[in-house]
Protein backbone atom coordinates (compact mmCIF):
# COMPACT_ATOMS: atom_id res chain seq x y z
CA UNK A 1 0.00 0.00 0.00
CA UNK A 2 1.23 3.20 -0.87
CA UNK A 3 1.58 6.21 2.17
CA UNK A 4 -0.69 8.34 2.61
CA UNK A 5 -0.73 11.05 5.39
CA UNK A 6 3.02 10.38 6.35
CA UNK A 7 5.86 7.29 6.24
CA UNK A 8 3.65 5.63 8.56
CA UNK A 9 0.49 5.46 7.43
CA UNK A 10 -0.94 3.73 4.32
CA UNK A 11 -3.98 3.10 2.13
CA UNK A 12 -5.46 0.35 -0.33
CA UNK A 13 -8.29 -1.46 -1.14
CA UNK A 14 -10.21 -4.42 0.48
CA UNK A 15 -11.15 -6.15 -1.95
CA UNK A 16 -7.64 -6.12 -3.80
CA UNK A 17 -6.43 -7.61 -0.75
CA UNK A 18 -8.97 -10.39 -0.73
CA UNK A 19 -10.15 -8.95 2.71
CA UNK A 20 -14.05 -9.00 1.17
CA UNK A 21 -15.22 -12.20 2.27
CA UNK A 22 -18.47 -12.31 4.01
CA UNK A 23 -16.92 -14.05 7.13
CA UNK A 24 -13.77 -12.06 7.22
CA UNK A 25 -13.80 -10.31 10.85
CA UNK A 26 -12.49 -7.17 12.34
CA UNK A 27 -9.66 -9.31 14.20
CA UNK A 28 -8.45 -11.30 10.78
CA UNK A 29 -8.30 -7.30 8.89
CA UNK A 30 -6.02 -6.25 11.78
CA UNK A 31 -3.77 -9.41 11.50
CA UNK A 32 -3.59 -9.02 7.45
CA UNK A 33 -2.38 -5.66 7.92
CA UNK A 34 -0.24 -6.20 10.99
CA UNK A 35 -1.97 -2.90 12.67
CA UNK A 36 -2.80 -4.64 16.02
CA UNK A 37 -2.21 -1.44 17.49
CA UNK A 38 -2.96 0.88 14.81
CA UNK A 39 -6.01 2.53 13.83
CA UNK A 40 -8.46 1.25 11.21
CA UNK A 41 -10.76 3.37 8.46
CA UNK A 42 -12.91 1.55 6.31
CA UNK A 43 -14.69 3.83 3.87
CA UNK A 44 -13.97 6.64 5.98
CA UNK A 45 -15.15 5.32 9.47
CA UNK A 46 -12.92 3.66 11.87
CA UNK A 47 -13.51 0.21 13.25
CA UNK A 48 -9.78 -0.87 15.16
CA UNK A 49 -12.06 -0.31 18.41
CA UNK A 50 -14.81 -3.05 17.26
CA UNK A 51 -13.87 -6.45 18.69
CA UNK A 52 -12.03 -8.51 17.11
CA UNK A 53 -14.83 -11.62 16.39
CA UNK A 54 -17.29 -8.90 15.05
CA UNK A 55 -17.89 -9.80 11.33
CA UNK A 56 -17.38 -6.90 8.57
CA UNK A 57 -20.37 -7.69 7.07
CA UNK A 58 -22.25 -6.79 9.93
CA UNK A 59 -20.93 -3.58 9.90
CA UNK A 60 -22.34 -0.48 7.94
CA UNK A 61 -19.27 -0.07 5.84
CA UNK A 62 -20.52 0.37 2.28
CA UNK A 63 -18.75 -2.63 1.25
CA UNK A 64 -20.70 -2.87 -2.40
CA UNK A 65 -18.62 0.32 -3.35
CA UNK A 66 -16.31 0.35 -6.25
CA UNK A 67 -13.49 1.61 -4.15
CA UNK A 68 -13.43 -0.26 -0.68
CA UNK A 69 -10.67 2.26 0.96
CA UNK A 70 -8.85 0.88 3.75
CA UNK A 71 -6.57 3.53 5.91
CA UNK A 72 -4.18 2.21 8.37
CA UNK A 73 -2.62 5.31 10.67
CA UNK A 74 0.11 5.09 14.13
CA UNK A 75 -2.23 6.10 17.38
CA UNK A 76 0.37 9.09 17.88
CA UNK A 77 -0.01 10.17 13.74
CA UNK A 78 -1.13 13.99 14.02
CA UNK A 79 -3.60 13.67 10.94
CA UNK A 80 -6.84 12.46 11.29
CA UNK A 81 -7.16 8.93 10.04
CA UNK A 82 -10.84 9.33 9.41
CA UNK A 83 -11.99 12.66 8.53
CA UNK A 84 -14.91 11.58 6.81
CA UNK A 85 -16.12 9.60 9.54
CA UNK A 86 -16.71 13.22 10.92
CA UNK A 87 -18.26 14.74 8.23
CA UNK A 88 -20.33 11.64 6.81
CA UNK A 89 -21.29 9.63 9.70
CA UNK A 90 -23.96 7.26 9.09
CA UNK A 91 -26.80 7.56 9.52
CA UNK A 92 -26.98 11.49 8.38
CA UNK A 93 -28.59 13.93 9.74
CA UNK A 94 -29.21 17.10 8.14
CA UNK A 95 -29.45 19.69 10.62
CA UNK A 96 -31.95 22.43 10.99
CA UNK A 97 -30.33 25.10 8.67
CA UNK A 98 -29.96 22.32 5.52
CA UNK A 99 -33.32 20.56 6.64
CA UNK A 100 -35.88 23.70 6.46
CA UNK A 101 -33.77 25.38 3.77
CA UNK A 102 -36.42 26.00 1.53
CA UNK A 103 -38.27 27.43 4.60
CA UNK A 104 -35.21 30.05 5.55
CA UNK A 105 -35.10 30.92 2.09
CA UNK A 106 -38.85 31.85 1.83
CA UNK A 107 -38.32 33.83 4.94
CA UNK A 108 -35.33 35.84 3.94
CA UNK A 109 -36.87 36.57 0.75
CA UNK A 110 -39.83 37.97 2.29
CA UNK A 111 -38.56 40.13 4.94
CA UNK A 112 -36.68 41.47 2.23
CA UNK A 113 -39.47 42.22 0.76
CA UNK A 114 -41.53 43.48 3.22
CA UNK A 115 -38.43 45.96 4.90
CA UNK A 116 -37.85 46.95 1.17
CA UNK A 117 -41.28 48.07 0.30
CA UNK A 118 -42.27 49.49 3.79
CA UNK A 119 -38.99 51.07 4.80
CA UNK A 120 -36.12 53.24 3.40
CA UNK A 121 -33.79 50.07 3.73
CA UNK A 122 -33.64 49.69 -0.37
CA UNK A 123 -31.99 53.06 -0.57
CA UNK A 124 -29.51 52.14 2.20
CA UNK A 125 -28.47 48.83 0.42
CA UNK A 126 -28.12 50.63 -3.37
CA UNK A 127 -26.00 52.89 -2.12
CA UNK A 128 -23.32 50.23 -1.05
CA UNK A 129 -23.31 49.10 -4.79
CA UNK A 130 -20.13 50.03 -7.12
CA UNK A 131 -21.54 49.56 -10.37
CA UNK A 132 -24.08 46.56 -10.62
CA UNK A 133 -22.20 44.94 -7.82
CA UNK A 134 -23.52 45.26 -4.19
CA UNK A 135 -20.58 45.36 -1.69
CA UNK A 136 -22.67 43.76 1.14
CA UNK A 137 -23.66 40.95 -0.74
CA UNK A 138 -20.75 40.18 -2.64
CA UNK A 139 -19.13 39.62 0.38
CA UNK A 140 -21.46 37.28 1.71
CA UNK A 141 -21.42 35.40 -1.51
CA UNK A 142 -17.70 34.81 -1.21
CA UNK A 143 -18.71 33.39 2.24
CA UNK A 144 -21.15 31.42 1.48
CA UNK A 145 -18.52 29.01 -0.53
CA UNK A 146 -16.23 29.10 2.23
CA UNK A 147 -17.42 26.13 4.45
CA UNK A 148 -17.12 23.53 1.41
CA UNK A 149 -13.70 24.77 -0.15
CA UNK A 150 -12.28 24.46 3.96
CA UNK A 151 -13.54 20.73 3.76
CA UNK A 152 -11.61 19.38 1.07
CA UNK A 153 -8.75 17.16 1.51
CA UNK A 154 -6.36 18.95 -0.90
CA UNK A 155 -3.62 16.44 -0.10
CA UNK A 156 -5.95 13.72 -1.08
CA UNK A 157 -7.19 15.56 -4.50
CA UNK A 158 -5.22 14.02 -7.11
CA UNK A 159 -5.19 10.79 -5.86
CA UNK A 160 -8.98 10.67 -5.31
CA UNK A 161 -9.42 11.92 -9.02
CA UNK A 162 -7.57 9.37 -10.28
CA UNK A 163 -9.33 6.35 -8.10
CA UNK A 164 -13.00 6.96 -10.43
CA UNK A 165 -13.53 4.06 -12.23
CA UNK A 166 -12.91 5.54 -16.23
CA UNK A 167 -16.50 4.60 -16.94
CA UNK A 168 -17.71 6.48 -14.00
CA UNK A 169 -15.69 9.48 -14.62
CA UNK A 170 -17.26 9.69 -18.28
CA UNK A 171 -20.50 9.33 -17.44
CA UNK A 172 -20.63 11.87 -14.67
CA UNK A 173 -18.50 14.32 -17.11
CA UNK A 174 -21.29 13.65 -19.82
CA UNK A 175 -24.01 13.99 -17.70
CA UNK A 176 -22.62 17.46 -15.93
CA UNK A 177 -21.13 19.02 -19.05
CA UNK A 178 -23.10 17.85 -21.73
CA UNK A 179 -26.96 16.64 -20.91
CA UNK A 180 -27.47 19.19 -17.97
CA UNK A 181 -26.59 22.46 -19.15
CA UNK A 182 -28.07 22.14 -22.59
CA UNK A 183 -31.34 20.16 -21.37
CA UNK A 184 -31.68 23.05 -19.23
CA UNK A 185 -31.38 25.51 -22.05
CA UNK A 186 -33.80 23.22 -24.11
CA UNK A 187 -36.17 23.16 -21.42
CA UNK A 188 -35.49 27.04 -20.46
CA UNK A 189 -36.44 27.79 -24.24
CA UNK A 190 -39.65 25.82 -24.65
CA UNK A 191 -41.01 27.51 -21.55
CA UNK A 192 -38.91 30.90 -20.89
CA UNK A 193 -38.80 32.25 -24.67
CA UNK A 194 -40.52 35.19 -23.96
CA UNK A 195 -38.94 35.99 -21.09
CA UNK A 196 -35.09 36.50 -21.76
CA UNK A 197 -33.82 37.57 -18.69
CA UNK A 198 -35.35 34.58 -16.50
CA UNK A 199 -34.17 32.31 -19.18
CA UNK A 200 -30.40 33.58 -18.48
CA UNK A 201 -30.75 33.11 -14.84
CA UNK A 202 -32.10 29.24 -16.01
CA UNK A 203 -29.06 29.16 -18.00
CA UNK A 204 -27.10 30.44 -15.42
CA UNK A 205 -28.12 27.33 -12.78
CA UNK A 206 -27.44 24.80 -15.87
CA UNK A 207 -23.99 25.51 -16.24
CA UNK A 208 -22.97 25.24 -12.27
CA UNK A 209 -22.45 21.83 -11.77
CA UNK A 210 -22.69 19.83 -8.52
CA UNK A 211 -20.81 20.46 -5.31
CA UNK A 212 -20.86 20.67 -1.43
CA UNK A 213 -24.77 20.16 -0.75
CA UNK A 214 -24.77 16.66 -3.19
CA UNK A 215 -22.64 14.76 -0.64
CA UNK A 216 -25.20 15.62 2.02
CA UNK A 217 -28.01 13.77 -0.49
CA UNK A 218 -25.63 11.12 -1.45
CA UNK A 219 -25.04 9.85 2.51
CA UNK A 220 -28.74 10.44 3.18
CA UNK A 221 -29.69 8.02 0.20
CA UNK A 222 -26.77 5.69 1.43
CA UNK A 223 -24.88 6.20 -1.48
CA UNK A 224 -20.84 5.96 -1.77
CA UNK A 225 -19.62 8.45 -0.18
CA UNK A 226 -15.82 8.31 -1.40
CA UNK A 227 -17.42 8.18 -4.69
CA UNK A 228 -19.53 11.09 -4.37
CA UNK A 229 -16.36 13.37 -3.31
CA UNK A 230 -14.28 12.54 -6.18
CA UNK A 231 -17.07 13.43 -8.28
CA UNK A 232 -17.40 16.81 -6.81
CA UNK A 233 -13.71 17.25 -6.77
CA UNK A 234 -13.44 16.52 -10.62
CA UNK A 235 -16.55 18.18 -11.51
CA UNK A 236 -15.28 21.42 -9.13
CA UNK A 237 -12.06 21.11 -11.26
CA UNK A 238 -13.92 21.14 -15.21
CA UNK A 239 -16.03 23.83 -13.50
CA UNK A 240 -13.16 26.60 -13.33
CA UNK A 241 -12.09 25.78 -16.78
CA UNK A 242 -15.66 25.12 -18.76
CA UNK A 243 -18.42 27.51 -16.20
CA UNK A 244 -17.76 30.53 -18.31
CA UNK A 245 -17.28 29.60 -22.12
CA UNK A 246 -20.31 27.28 -21.54
CA UNK A 247 -22.77 30.03 -20.03
CA UNK A 248 -21.60 32.12 -22.94
CA UNK A 249 -22.09 29.65 -25.22
CA UNK A 250 -25.39 28.47 -24.02
CA UNK A 251 -26.64 32.32 -24.31
CA UNK A 252 -25.53 32.18 -28.45
CA UNK A 253 -27.35 29.49 -28.94
CA UNK A 254 -30.78 31.15 -27.80
CA UNK A 255 -29.77 34.38 -29.49
CA UNK A 256 -28.98 32.17 -32.73
CA UNK A 257 -32.90 30.69 -32.20
CA UNK A 258 -33.88 34.33 -32.33
CA UNK A 259 -34.34 34.96 -28.43
CA UNK A 260 -32.88 38.47 -27.18
CA UNK A 261 -30.06 37.77 -24.80
CA UNK A 262 -28.07 40.28 -22.76
CA UNK A 263 -25.06 40.77 -25.21
CA UNK A 264 -22.64 41.78 -22.94
CA UNK A 265 -22.36 38.06 -21.23
CA UNK A 266 -18.87 37.29 -22.88
CA UNK A 267 -16.39 34.58 -21.98
CA UNK A 268 -13.75 36.99 -20.29
CA UNK A 269 -16.74 38.45 -17.96
CA UNK A 270 -18.19 35.70 -16.72
CA UNK A 271 -14.89 34.22 -15.96
CA UNK A 272 -13.69 37.57 -14.14
CA UNK A 273 -16.97 36.57 -12.04
CA UNK A 274 -15.43 33.00 -11.30
CA UNK A 275 -12.20 34.02 -10.75
CA UNK A 276 -14.00 36.15 -8.51
CA UNK A 277 -16.59 34.44 -6.67
CA UNK A 278 -14.74 30.78 -6.90
CA UNK A 279 -11.20 31.93 -6.72
CA UNK A 280 -11.24 33.70 -3.94
CA UNK A 281 -13.44 31.14 -1.32
CA UNK A 282 -10.86 29.03 -3.28
CA UNK A 283 -7.49 30.54 -1.96
CA UNK A 284 -9.56 31.20 1.77
CA UNK A 285 -10.46 27.14 1.69
CA UNK A 286 -6.92 26.16 1.05
CA UNK A 287 -5.50 28.71 3.97
CA UNK A 288 -7.72 27.52 6.47
CA UNK A 289 -6.96 23.63 5.13
CA UNK A 290 -3.32 24.01 5.53
CA UNK A 291 -3.44 25.83 9.14
CA UNK A 292 -5.70 22.87 10.59
CA UNK A 293 -5.90 19.50 8.98
CA UNK A 294 -3.56 18.18 10.38
CA UNK A 295 -6.00 18.38 13.47
CA UNK A 296 -8.64 16.00 14.37
CA UNK A 297 -10.85 19.35 16.22
CA UNK A 298 -10.58 20.82 13.04
CA UNK A 299 -12.58 17.89 11.20
CA UNK A 300 -14.78 17.30 13.88
CA UNK A 301 -15.33 20.32 16.23
CA UNK A 302 -14.29 23.51 13.40
CA UNK A 303 -15.82 22.51 10.27
CA UNK A 304 -19.27 21.13 11.65
CA UNK A 305 -19.70 24.48 13.98
CA UNK A 306 -18.10 26.61 10.99
CA UNK A 307 -20.44 25.45 8.39
CA UNK A 308 -23.69 27.23 9.33
CA UNK A 309 -21.55 30.66 8.30
CA UNK A 310 -22.09 29.59 4.35
CA UNK A 311 -26.10 29.48 5.23
CA UNK A 312 -25.96 32.61 7.24
CA UNK A 313 -24.49 34.40 4.23
CA UNK A 314 -26.27 32.90 1.80
CA UNK A 315 -30.13 34.04 3.37
CA UNK A 316 -28.26 37.48 3.88
CA UNK A 317 -27.74 37.35 -0.15
CA UNK A 318 -31.18 36.70 -0.83
CA UNK A 319 -32.43 39.40 1.69
CA UNK A 320 -30.43 41.84 -0.20
CA UNK A 321 -31.44 40.76 -3.54
CA UNK A 322 -35.45 41.00 -2.64
CA UNK A 323 -34.77 44.22 -0.66
CA UNK A 324 -33.64 45.85 -3.48
CA UNK A 325 -36.55 44.04 -5.66
CA UNK A 326 -38.91 45.37 -3.45
CA UNK A 327 -40.60 48.12 -4.83
CA UNK A 328 -40.56 46.59 -8.61
CA UNK A 329 -42.02 43.79 -7.42
CA UNK A 330 -45.26 45.04 -5.21
CA UNK A 331 -45.42 48.06 -8.11
CA UNK A 332 -46.04 45.68 -10.83
CA UNK A 333 -43.05 46.43 -12.41
CA UNK A 334 -42.00 42.73 -12.14
CA UNK A 335 -44.21 40.34 -12.54
CA UNK A 336 -44.64 37.83 -9.93
CA UNK A 337 -45.83 35.30 -12.02
CA UNK A 338 -43.42 35.88 -14.19
CA UNK A 339 -40.97 35.31 -11.58
CA UNK A 340 -42.03 31.70 -10.67
CA UNK A 341 -42.43 31.25 -14.42
CA UNK A 342 -38.97 29.74 -14.18
CA UNK A 343 -39.79 27.25 -11.67
CA UNK A 344 -41.36 24.75 -14.18
CA UNK A 345 -38.20 24.57 -16.57
CA UNK A 346 -36.26 23.84 -13.48
CA UNK A 347 -38.49 21.17 -12.08
CA UNK A 348 -38.66 19.48 -15.28
CA UNK A 349 -34.70 19.35 -15.48
CA UNK A 350 -34.11 18.08 -11.50
CA UNK A 351 -36.46 14.96 -12.34
CA UNK A 352 -34.94 13.94 -15.68
CA UNK A 353 -31.43 14.93 -15.31
CA UNK A 354 -32.38 12.14 -12.24
CA UNK A 355 -33.65 9.61 -13.64
CA UNK A 356 -31.41 9.71 -17.28
CA UNK A 357 -28.37 9.37 -14.72
CA UNK A 358 -29.82 6.57 -12.34
CA UNK A 359 -30.81 4.79 -15.63
CA UNK A 360 -27.18 5.44 -17.53
CA UNK A 361 -25.62 3.68 -14.34
CA UNK A 362 -28.09 0.89 -14.26
CA UNK A 363 -27.19 0.60 -17.70
CA UNK A 364 -23.27 0.22 -17.03
CA UNK A 365 -24.39 -2.73 -14.18
CA UNK A 366 -23.02 -0.11 -11.47
CA UNK A 367 -23.87 -1.63 -7.66
CA UNK A 368 -26.79 0.84 -6.14
CA UNK A 369 -24.01 3.17 -4.32
CA UNK A 370 -22.37 4.05 -7.77
CA UNK A 371 -26.29 4.26 -9.11
CA UNK A 372 -27.45 6.69 -6.10
CA UNK A 373 -23.99 9.09 -6.64
CA UNK A 374 -24.39 9.35 -9.89
CA UNK A 375 -27.84 10.31 -10.20
CA UNK A 376 -27.50 13.08 -7.33
CA UNK A 377 -24.36 14.45 -8.75
CA UNK A 378 -25.90 14.25 -12.50
CA UNK A 379 -28.99 16.88 -11.01
CA UNK A 380 -27.73 18.41 -8.43
CA UNK A 381 -26.39 22.04 -9.18
CA UNK A 382 -24.10 24.70 -7.87
CA UNK A 383 -26.38 27.38 -7.09
CA UNK A 384 -24.36 29.75 -4.76
CA UNK A 385 -21.85 30.11 -7.93
CA UNK A 386 -25.07 31.00 -10.48
CA UNK A 387 -26.01 33.07 -8.03
CA UNK A 388 -23.28 34.97 -6.92
CA UNK A 389 -21.95 34.68 -11.28
CA UNK A 390 -25.41 36.31 -12.03
CA UNK A 391 -25.47 39.03 -9.56
CA UNK A 392 -22.25 40.47 -10.31
CA UNK A 393 -22.72 40.36 -14.31
CA UNK A 394 -26.38 41.87 -13.57
CA UNK A 395 -26.86 43.17 -10.49
CA UNK A 396 -28.62 42.10 -7.44
CA UNK A 397 -32.28 43.44 -8.42
CA UNK A 398 -32.66 42.18 -12.45
CA UNK A 399 -34.82 39.08 -12.97
CA UNK A 400 -31.51 36.71 -14.05
CA UNK A 401 -30.48 37.33 -10.35
CA UNK A 402 -34.11 36.92 -8.71
CA UNK A 403 -34.63 33.34 -11.27
CA UNK A 404 -30.81 31.88 -9.51
CA UNK A 405 -32.62 31.89 -6.33
CA UNK A 406 -35.08 29.51 -7.89
CA UNK A 407 -32.13 27.16 -8.03
CA UNK A 408 -32.11 26.14 -3.71
CA UNK A 409 -35.56 26.84 -3.37
CA UNK A 410 -36.73 24.27 -5.58
CA UNK A 411 -33.59 21.87 -5.62
CA UNK A 412 -33.77 21.00 -1.95
CA UNK A 413 -37.72 20.07 -1.55
CA UNK A 414 -37.39 17.97 -4.87
CA UNK A 415 -33.58 16.27 -3.52
CA UNK A 416 -34.96 14.95 -0.56
CA UNK A 417 -37.86 13.58 -2.40
CA UNK A 418 -35.64 11.85 -4.50
CA UNK A 419 -33.92 10.46 -1.38
CA UNK A 420 -37.06 8.64 -0.71
CA UNK A 421 -37.65 7.73 -4.08
CA UNK A 422 -33.71 6.11 -4.10
CA UNK A 423 -34.61 4.16 -1.17
CA UNK A 424 -37.68 2.79 -2.87
CA UNK A 425 -35.56 1.49 -6.07
CA UNK A 426 -33.00 0.25 -3.90
CA UNK A 427 -31.53 -3.03 -5.38
CA UNK A 428 -28.76 -5.60 -4.64
CA UNK A 429 -25.68 -5.83 -5.49
CA UNK A 430 -24.70 -9.72 -6.03
CA UNK A 431 -25.36 -9.82 -9.53
CA UNK A 432 -23.01 -6.40 -10.47
CA UNK A 433 -19.67 -8.59 -8.88
CA UNK A 434 -17.96 -9.00 -11.91
CA UNK A 435 -19.20 -5.18 -12.81
CA UNK A 436 -17.89 -3.80 -10.00
CA UNK A 437 -14.47 -5.49 -10.14
CA UNK A 438 -13.91 -4.81 -13.51
CA UNK A 439 -14.58 -0.89 -12.62
CA UNK A 440 -11.58 -1.30 -10.45
CA UNK A 441 -9.34 -2.91 -12.52
CA UNK A 442 -10.26 0.11 -15.09
CA UNK A 443 -8.92 3.02 -12.95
Amino acid sequence: MAPVCNADCSRGDLRELGLLEPEITVGEVKAALASVDRRICINGKQVANFGDNVKLASLDLGLAATWTEVLVCPNNSEEPCCPEAVLQRKPFKLGLGAKYLTLWIVLAAGAGVLLGYYTELDAGIASLKAGHTNILSAIAMIVMLLPPFAAVKYNELASAVSKIPKRVAILSLIMNWIVGPFLTLGLGMATLHDKPDLLQGVIFIGAARCIAMVMVWTALAEGDGFLCVSLVLLNSLVTVVAYAPMVSGLAAIAQAAGIEMRGDVGVSTVFIDVATYLGIPFALGVIMWCIGHRWESYWSKFLPRFSPVGLIALLLTIFIMFCEQAKPLLSGQVGIGDVFFAIIPLLLYFAIMFAMSWISARLLGLPFASTVTLAFTGASNNFELALASSTAIFGTSSNQAVATVLGPLIEIPVMLLMVYISGFLKYGDAVDEDNTTDSTANR
